[in-house]
């Protein structure tokens, strides 16, 4: 069932919160109607093993074919993403259809449907939606800090805005800037077709979970973006469309 996000006062930072199902391997984690379009999750195993024929066997001819070719984590993310995406088609009323990769791994949906897919080890999460727009989807984990990514991923700008926050915030606000970098490049890479660099943007995070973002190339300022970000348990989830202006 299609259900609105729930806000509270997220851990250590603020925005939506999504509340997935009880963690069982191969079913839905969550169905929500966001703002950029329909988001899917899906829970996976959380060890590399081959998957179950019954469980390939969920996925359309083409799509099985090309996940019995893969091994290990690839081939668990490949199919949980597929069937995220299932359902996210569903939801839109749509048929279903076989969802390939390009050359770039950016999954080939079907004409008049935009999506993006994210992975963790014990989840696949799809964003689809009506229309030609981009839209992008990331998820990152907060709980574990890591050394050096804030200089490598930020701006002279951003990390200087990030040193005002107390200690206990910086992290959090870095993964959330990184996440939606991550999402606008898969949201206008479709339509740029080059890598876009971590300093080519700028990621303001909101407190209600809506995102500003500064482009600092004109290629990608020749779009108009809309960002969000919500909570699913310590991880970010963030989204973003991308039009062209």
């Amino acid at each position: 069932m299609r259900r609105r996000i729930r806000t509270r006062e997220a851990p250590r930072y603020a925005g939506p919160v999504i509340q997935p199902t009880p963690a069982l391997p191969w079913t839905t984690a969550f169905v929500y109607a966001l703002p950029h379009g329909v988001a899917v999750g899906y829970h996976l195993p959380e060890g590399p093993d081959p998957v179950d024929p019954e469980i390939l066997a969920r996925l359309t001819g083409a799509e099985r074919t090309h996940a019995e070719a893969l091994r290990g984590y690839r081939q668990v993310q490949f199919v949980g993403g597929r069937l995220a995406l299932a359902v996210a088609f569903g939801e839109l009323g749509t048929r279903r259809a076989p969802v390939l990769t390009d050359e770039h791994g950016a999954p080939i949906l079907p004409e008049g449907l935009v999506g993006s897919i994210t992975h963790k080890q014990d989840l696949a999460v799809a964003l689809v939606a009506r229309g030609r727009v981009g839209v992008g989807v990331d998820l990152e984990e907060t709980t574990r800090p890591r050394p050096g990514v804030a200089e490598r991923v930020l701006t002279p700008r951003e990390l200087e805005a990030v040193r005002t926050l107390v200690p206990s915030r910086q992290w959090v606000d870095t993964v959330v800037r990184f996440s939606v970098k991550e999402s606008v490049y898969k949201a206008i890479h479709p339509t740029l077709q080059r890598y876009v660099g971590f300093g080519e943007v700028e990621v303001w995070p909101g407190t209600d979970g809506v995102d500003r973002i500064e482009a600092l190339v004109p290629d990608v300022a020749a779009f108009t973006f809309e960002a969000r970000h919500a909570w699913i348990g310590e991880r970010i989830l963030s989204t973003v469309r991308a039009e062209p202006k």
